[in-house]
């Protein structure tokens, strides 16, 4: 049976945010909303409800997808944390939550969060508006979750 888009689906689910794209730093923060000095763990802002430039199509899901699980219409859900590069494409990604672990999703969905792609951090205002000392900690993050579902 030659794979198609009709038989494979995959959600991406994002947070939404009414105004577009949002940072939330996720560690504590002092009065001038830079990070505590004495913070034991470097805090991260992630950007919640992304604006994408660049997204998998269906064929690059369909040629990810474990070929196993594909044929036995076995579904999975994962989460993958990633950094955002200043060019806006993502990287240091780790699959944070698999449902069915040792399946192949893991590997699947480190493959599709290479296709993604933002706009250039430096035309983000939601990134640029931070203070200088929180844009120095390092790259924003993107949370994406995945549902895959083989359909049949």
């Amino acid at each position: 049976m030659p794979l198609s888009r009709s038989v494979i689906a995959i959600f991406v689910v994002a947070a939404a945010a009414a105004s577009g794209a949002a940072l939330a730093a996720d560690a504590p923060s002092s009065p001038a909303g830079c990070p505590a000095a004495d913070a034991k763990d470097a805090p991260v802002a992630y950007i919640k409800n992304p604006k994408w430039v660049h997204q998998p199509a269906g064929e690059d899901v369909i040629a990810l997808y474990p070929t196993f699980e594909y044929r036995m219409h076995k579904t999975d859900h994962t989460v993958v944390d990633c950094a955002v590069a200043e060019d806006g494409g993502l990287q240091d990604c780790t699959v944070v939550d698999d449902k069915k672990p040792g399946k192949g999703f893991d590997k699947a969905t480190l493959g599709l969060a290479k296709l993604y792609k933002m706009p250039p951090l430096a035309t983000q205002p939601a990134f640029t508006g931070l203070p200088e000392c929180v844009r120095k900690l390092g790259p924003p993050h993107v949370v994406i979750p995945m549902d895959w579902s083989a359909g049949g």
